[in-house]
């Protein structure tokens, strides 16, 4: 059996590392440590903000509690976080250390947040709703906003999902001037935490951040909604009728120069674009970026998608491969998880969905708006030209 999903300490990790000013320490082995990391360093090796206590032989006899505590005072002393994250793990839940009892010795004015995040209690979407819920104490009641424009949180954006730093950029631009975005879970620091109770509404990529949207709305009265990723023209085509319904605002110039900007860049390869049309698809994501982009494939390039998945509801990959083999499906959509099995039917996998650790991103590529959709294209045309038994499919 090959779980599509990942472990819910990955997922806790994912929800709290993109917290830019805080560090996580994880309450756990030395493998949940190297795991974790060696996937966020394939996004950016620069950036190293966890520590592990390293669980030993001698702590699952005797305890943890000491090996924690030491391990929280000196992620305290040599990162000097505005805040410090505790993901405890398998092992530390199994052995029952009293965590929260250690947490109350350390004295400070820096916060520290746990969370349970143990493999057999959930999967990587109940760590990452899990990890975003445990933000809101830190959340400030009484905050003032100088700026009249409607304020927009997004939820949903983990910290290692690919393209998400620049298709962050790439929303706050298509909902500007007359929109402004607000805290962006999680890509943000600890201070935009704190400050994400003025926000007018919580959009949230659908299937991942409904807790902490819920639980936003109880406190604080932020209304909220759930979005697909919005590629191509017909996703920021939702987002911008959203606001429009919402606020009364006026995104109609926005679509006619998203559209004229698409349509004279993939005009330059039209007939590549026509190749498109009608080619079988295959597609497993996490459910916004799965939905978000079946929309764009099938509405916008007329693709066909013969074989699909949400990986959160997938219990087997296994599954998802059969069915894949089953299909005529000559291009795939996913994460690195699944070049085994475009290598095994030899055809080209194009990385969408987290986690991916075997392509590197030097340059901004988003893969929304306009400039992000037209990157999306190439990576599609790139797959296919590389692949051998696909390179005439766009001469056809």
């Amino acid at each position: 059996m090959k779980p599509a999903s990942g472990c819910r300490l990955f997922g806790a990790y994912q929800a709290l590392g993109g917290i830019q000013d805080g560090v996580v320490l994880l309450h756990s082995v030395v493998g949940c440590n190297f795991g974790s990391m060696s996937l966020h360093l394939a996004q950016d090796m620069r950036d190293i903000r966890q520590t592990c206590t390293v669980i030993s032989d001698s702590d699952v006899v005797f305890s943890g509690e000491a090996s924690l505590e030491r391990a929280v005072r000196s992620a305290l002393e040599l990162f000097r976080p505005a805040g410090l994250f505790v993901v405890s793990g398998c092992v530390s839940e199994m052995i029952g250390d009293d965590i929260s009892g250690v947490l109350a010795r350390i004295y400070g004015d820096t916060p520290v947040v746990h969370v349970k995040a143990a493999g057999f209690c959930g999967d990587i979407v109940s760590g990452l709703e899990d990890g975003w819920l445990a933000l809101l104490p830190l959340m400030e009641s009484q905050v003032s906003r100088q700026d009249t424009r409607p304020a927009v949180n997004l939820i949903g954006f983990g910290m290692d999902d690919p393209h998400a730093a620049d298709d962050v950029e790439a929303i706050r631009a298509m909902i500007a001037p007359q929109a402004v975005l607000g805290t962006v879970f999680s890509r943000c620091t600890l201070e935009e935490v704190r400050c994400a109770s003025c926000a007018d509404v919580n959009f949230v990529l659908r299937g991942r951040g409904r807790k902490l949207a819920q639980a936003m709305e109880e406190r604080f009265g932020i209304p909220w909604e759930e979005i697909d990723y919005p590629y191509g023209v017909t996703g920021a085509d939702d987002l911008w009728g959203r606001l429009e319904r919402r606020f009364g605002l006026d995104y109609r110039q926005a679509r006619k120069d998203l559209e004229q900007q698409i349509v004279e860049g993939a005009g330059r390869a039209y007939r590549y674009v026509q190749a498109l049309y009608g080619m079988p698809t295959a597609l497993l994501a996490a459910g916004s970026r799965a939905d978000g982009m079946r929309r764009f494939l099938e509405q916008e390039l007329g693709m066909e998608v013969v074989c699909f998945a949400r990986r959160e509801e997938l219990c087997d990959q296994e599954d998802f491969y059969q069915q894949l083999r089953n299909s005529e499906a000559a291009l795939l959509f996913g994460s690195s998880f699944e070049q085994d099995g475009a290598d095994e039917l030899e055809i080209p996998l194009i990385h969408i969905d987290y986690p991916v650790f075997d392509e590197i991103c030097l340059t901004t590529r988003p893969h929304l708006g306009g400039s992000g959709t037209l990157h999306l294209l190439e990576d599609i045309f790139r797959g296919i030209m590389k692949c051998r038994t696909l390179k005439g499919a766009l001469y056809q």
